[in-house]
């Protein structure tokens, strides 16, 4: 057989593998990204597993301290104060509360039933200190809007959540060892339960 007779049968070799290998990569690649987006789903102890063995529903409940020589909780800060309230939608909205103090920080994060953060803000997001905020789903929030007066801009911040289950965690700094009580309060001092069991 020729060398140039041998050049061609591999190179038309090559050409018959070349499609199947590409196919392999192709499925590779989708099964790998397929995996990581359902891991948060499929994961038995993710943040709301957590969160729903230390809080009851709708109520601001202190979370322990952070241990700064716990590896697990590496990506916490020991200055931060930390709460949350568990939500589920499907009983009604959820009314958050607060009167937060001046140059105080307070981080807030909303966080759906896989974790994902779908909303965040600052003490800055207050109005003369004062924080009101409410949590619905999509069809809630239209009810709501339904029967809104045209004349009168709402007085709350209106979140829609992805998820009717979901929880948010508050954060307060303590910048000195000697505040981490001051910041607890901060934390505890935010209201947090279903619409209807606050009193206007």
């Amino acid at each position: 057989m020729s060398e140039q007779r041998f050049i061609e049968r591999l190179w038309d070799a090559a050409l018959g593998i070349f499609p199947w290998a590409m196919a392999i990569v192709v499925i590779a690649g989708i099964t790998h990204f397929a995996s990581i987006l359902m891991m948060p789903r499929l994961a038995p102890s993710d943040s709301y597993a957590r969160i729903e063995a230390l809080t009851p529903l709708h109520r601001t409940t202190l979370l322990p301290r952070v241990d700064a020589s716990d590896a697990s909780d590496s990506f916490d800060d020991p200055a931060l104060a930390r709460g949350a309230c568990r939500y589920d939608l499907t009983r009604g909205p959820v009314r958050l509360r607060a009167s937060l103090t001046p140059d105080s920080l307070m981080l807030l994060s909303f966080h759906s039933r896989y974790s994902d953060i779908y909303y965040s803000m600052t003490d800055r997001s207050a109005t003369r200190g004062r924080l009101e905020a409410l949590i619905f789903t999509r069809d809630q929030l239209d009810d709501v809007e339904a029967n809104d007066s045209e004349d009168e801009l709402p007085q709350e911040l209106r979140i829609v959540a992805p998820t009717s289950l979901g929880f948010v965690l508050m954060r307060a700094l303590a910048e000195r060892p000697g505040d981490r009580e001051d910041a607890e309060k901060r934390v505890t001092s935010i209201a947090c339960g279903l619409d209807k069991d606050f009193k206007n």
